[in-house]
């Protein structure tokens, strides 16, 4: 498909990165010419430079013939026009970055008045990525599904964990067994979908596919589910600082804010009613000390410097706190985090371009086979999708074990929501014809129910 991104900052680039590994024809547009060379040398992308917004730039960028234009300049008002302007040019689909929260109020007229296909946020998906942590600290990673009726759970054996050493074949045996899969393995960099000889170690990230409360019981039998959080300390004050407060607000969760800036602090503490706002350098000990970091089940570092967010977080280990989560926007301290054994590291743009990937993929195949949801799992090496089978001829009425020959290679059906029934396959499972189905791929570039068979 012909894709134009307009703006190649972090986010531009984070979505740049995962449009690449699936072989779209792109061009960038930007007015920074050394940003434009960087960004095409690297990833092998067409480029100009120029305005987003001008009409011609955009013809020349060919936005007439685009199945997608993405605009994510830092300017809300130029990413709307840039949209605007690439519709009326024949662009079939458009992606508008928006942040500011008054505009963020007229996304339905947006979508529907204006004709932007998407507004994407990702101070707002960033707070809400780490809302769902917080609710479960036992997650690195969480994914939902089916309107919250199952979630796909990433989650490290600790060290000590009875949970090492046992084959998969002996893992939920007991009295009571738990509507629960193991969907994937993360070991040493690899990924492995697991089957019952499958042996569990001490430091194996798993991607497991339950009902929320299931999901706990079993956790909690194996001594793995961690303190319900309370009382979270926010330190940041960017627009996902208070996105973040405002949803823990609403979620009944006791919130403190710090930072140096004294202006965000005001503008915070008139705007959020519950969260206690302190004007203070966080990234000074004795300031988080006397403002009780030892007392929190959970930090969140959150400010515009990965490294001062890295250091806090570590400060915070030495502390003992319960849970931490760190934000870290540079990509390429990934290797290096791992290193350093951090508990939860998100990246403000890696959800947004998740859903840009998914816009993507829905839009280049009939309705009534797209991809409802989709999320990279397993460190971007695997992914989750659910798929509505709406009656297809090759998967109604089929049993499992006769479908698993002809599914492609990497691709596992995880779970099957009836109703408001999440079940657990196994081969003799009947998948219907008003089923959801969800699938873990390490293939990629799935887009319909049709691409998951040979």
């Amino acid at each position: 498909m012909k894709v134009i991104v307009v703006g190649v900052g972090k986010v531009g680039r984070n979505i740049l990165q995962c449009l690449v590994e699936e072989s779209h024809d792109i061009v960038v547009v930007d007015q920074n010419a050394e940003a434009v060379q960087t960004v095409v040398d690297r990833y092998d992308v067409m480029g100009l430079c120029g305005n987003g917004c001008i009409a011609e730039n955009l013809k020349e960028a060919g936005a007439d013939t685009a199945d997608l234009v993405i605009s994510v300049t830092p300017s809300d008002e130029q990413n709307v026009l840039c949209c605007l302007i690439a519709k009326s040019l024949g662009a079939k689909n458009t992606i508008a970055r928006v942040r500011d929260p008054e505009y963020n109020q007229q996304s339905a007229f947006m979508r529907d008045k204006l004709g932007i296909g998407r507004l994407v946020n990702p101070d707002k998906a960033l707070a809400e990525e780490i809302t769902r942590l917080l609710r479960f600290p036992s997650a690195e990673k969480i994914s939902t599904f089916a309107e919250g009726k199952v979630e796909i759970v990433e989650m490290k054996i600790p060290v000590g964990s009875i949970m090492a050493g046992k084959k998969l074949s002996e893992i939920n045996t007991g009295k009571k067994r738990f509507s629960i899969l193991i969907a994937a393995v993360e070991r040493d960099g690899n990924i492995v979908v697991p089957n019952g000889d499958t042996v569990l170690k001490e430091g194996d990230v798993l991607s497991i596919c339950a009902k929320h409360f299931e999901l706990c019981d079993f956790l909690r039998g194996y001594g793995l589910l961690k303190k319900k959080v309370q009382y979270v300390m926010i330190l940041g004050s960017e627009r996902s600082a208070y996105y973040l407060a405002h949803d823990l607000e609403t979620c009944g969760f006791k919130v403190k804010i710090i930072s140096p800036n004294r202006e965000k602090c005001l503008d915070m503490e008139n705007k959020l009613d519950e969260t206690s706002v302190i004007c203070g350098d966080f990234t000074d000990k004795e300031v988080l000390e006397a403002e009780g970091i030892s007392d929190a089940d959970a930090i969140v570092a959150m400010s515009s410097y990965d490294e001062n967010n890295i250091m806090i977080s570590l400060f915070a280990k030495g502390k003992k706190v319960p849970k931490i989560v760190t934000v870290v926007s540079n990509a390429s301290y990934g290797g290096i985090l791992e290193s350093i054994d951090l508990d939860t590291v998100v990246s403000p743009y890696q959800v947004v371009a998740e859903d840009t990937v998914k816009y993507l993929r829905s839009v280049s195949v009939p309705a009534d086979s797209r991809i409802v949801a989709l999320y990279r799992i397993a460190d971007d090496r695997a992914e989750a999708l659910q798929f509505n089978v709406n009656h297809h001829r090759e998967f109604e009425n089929k049993a499992i074990k006769d479908l698993h020959h002809r599914l492609r290679h990497g691709i596992l059906i995880t779970a099957i929501v009836r109703g408001k029934t999440l079940v657990i396959p196994n081969g003799d499972t009947v998948i219907k014809g008003d089923d959801s189905i969800i699938v873990i791929t390490t293939e990629g570039a799935i887009s319909s129910l049709d691409d998951i068979l040979k």
